[in-house]
């Protein structure tokens, strides 16, 4: 393998589709014993598992409810009852009411955050103690173009770039947060770090008319190989205090762009998708 990921355990939240699980399947090739974190059964739980399975991959799933601090009090003791210690943290699991920020409601707001941030926190906060006794972590949070006001004139509808406004403030929280948790963490080998699409994703998530409005303007989208790429080079080496695109990691490091398993070479930094 050559990583040293072999013998870690990760437990990604979100992972049942995506960009979750994306990096898992990344992570997977390296080695890696993965636990994936749903919300309940569901198709995509139902895939995931098969797609592993047929990897002759390691493969855990625990369910859980993110946004009720009493039902996540638990969830990485949980995460370690498969394969032992977390030592990779990714938190990926995200939503977002897509409400224009004059009209999302106090209930939204607080659902939203409970998700994309508190349980974050809390995740992080439970995983702690086991890494620091071990000297050894890594903590990626999943962060969002969504942070920055998009550039005028917008890809798509106006209301596409207003309706992810109050999403974008839980994701620059959960930046903020990790920035200065690495500072607090510096020397001790647990590293944390942020990483978000350089603009948009391609996921199964992505509306017909979203998928419209980048054919029209392909530059502002990527596969989800370069978020799991970016996310396997911040997850296997030291750097910590990292808040970055995947774009821009692949560029800094001059790293090819490998398939989900490793195994070829499908282009870099410059590459795009296939929006077809």
């Amino acid at each position: 393998m050559g990583s040293g990921l072999d013998s870690r355990v990760a437990f990604i939240t979100g992972g049942r589709r995506g960009i979750g699980r994306a990096i898992a399947k990344r992570l997977a090739a390296q080695g890696t014993s993965i636990v994936i974190g749903a919300e309940g059964p569901a198709p995509e739980v139902d895939e995931t598992i098969e797609m592993f399975e047929r990897a002759g991959q390691k493969l855990a799933v625990v369910h859980g409810d993110l946004s009720n601090p009493a039902a996540r009090g638990d969830t990485i003791a949980l995460a370690s009852e498969a394969f032992g210690p977390i030592d990779i943290l990714v938190n990926n699991a995200a939503c977002n009411p897509r409400t224009n920020p004059s009209m999302m409601t106090l209930k939204d707001r607080r659902w939203m955050f409970e998700i994309n941030f508190h349980s974050a926190v809390d995740l992080i906060q439970q995983a702690l103690p086991s890494m620091r006794e071990r000297g050894y972590g890594r903590i990626l949070n999943i962060l969002s173009g969504g942070m920055f006001q998009a550039p005028i004139p917008y890809p798509g509808a106006p209301d596409s770039s207003h309706s992810i406004a109050v999403y974008g403030a839980s994701k620059v929280a959960l930046e903020r947060v990790g920035t200065g948790l690495a500072r607090e963490l510096h020397g001790t080998n647990i590293c944390v770090n942020g990483l978000r699409p350089h603009r948009v994703c391609v996921t199964e998530a992505n509306s017909k008319a979203a998928i419209a409005a980048m054919r029209g303007n392909p530059e502002v989208a990527e596969g989800l190989e370069m978020m799991a790429e970016a996310g396997l080079l911040l997850i296997k080496g030291s750097l910590t205090g990292v808040s970055v695109s995947s774009r821009e990691l692949l560029f800094a490091t001059q790293s090819p762009l490998m398939s989900l398993d490793g195994s070829t070479v499908i282009g870099d930094a410059n590459t795009l998708p296939d929006l077809g």
